[in-house]
């Protein structure tokens, strides 16, 4: 497992002093601007969703609530570059979307996906399953007592989650948004389709590039 990592390291011990300059001058501003905006993204996104869905399929009974309890896991069965292409294919000028809307005399024209925006909100839909995950864990662990003892010292609902549920449940949350923030950090397929660079397609590139 060290031995990628040792390698990349190592190269650092030879530099080309050309190759350093073009990278802090081109390449690292817009890399560091990227996966920061990736990162951010993805932790108040996924952290939101996961978070509110949640609280919802453990403390609320409603039609579909047990499907929806195990369903909500799926998108970690789906790759990230796989979403990030039906994504695109969906809202693309040429999808099936915008031809609709062109079609039926909308004139609308839906903003360009291919950016870090994007990326941000696809990679968020692909790895909140990891917040909501272990959220509802906490949630359903600590029991409805504390929430009706809450309700009973006159705390509304939305109160009881954010001043007893939501304290009580931040390290899961935060473990969720954790892994969350290793994937976005990890993955290389998702951004290569939006055409966004990060940390992985940056050294993907320098390494062949460079040598």
């Amino acid at each position: 497992m060290l031995v990628p990592i040792l390698i990349v390291l190592l190269s650092w011990t030879q530099p080309v002093a050309e190759i350093w300059t073009h990278m802090a001058d081109y390449v690292l501003p817009q890399v560091l601007k990227n996966t920061a905006i990736l990162l951010l993204m993805v932790t108040v996104v996924s952290g939101t969703i996961g978070t509110a869905l949640a609280w919802v399929t453990s403390m609320y009974r409603f039609p579909g609530q047990r499907f929806f309890s195990w369903a909500l896991m799926l998108p970690l069965a789906i790759p990230a570059y796989v979403l990030a292409f039906v994504t695109i294919g969906i809202v693309d000028f040429s999808g099936p979307l915008q031809t609709a809307l062109r079609d039926s005399g909308i004139s609308t024209v839906i903003p360009s996906i291919r950016n870090v925006w994007g990326a941000g909100l696809v990679l968020s839909l692909a790895f909140y399953p990891y917040v909501y995950l272990l959220a509802r864990q906490a949630f359903l662990s600590q029991g409805r007592r504390a929430i009706e003892a809450g309700q009973m010292l006159g705390l509304s609902r939305s109160r009881v989650f954010f001043r007893l549920a939501l304290p009580q449940a931040l390290p899961w949350i935060i473990g969720g948004l954790l892994l969350a923030s290793m994937e976005t950090l990890a993955d290389f397929g998702a951004v290569s389709v939006f055409n966004v660079d990060t940390f992985t397609t940056a050294i993907y590139k320098a390494w062949f590039g460079f040598f």
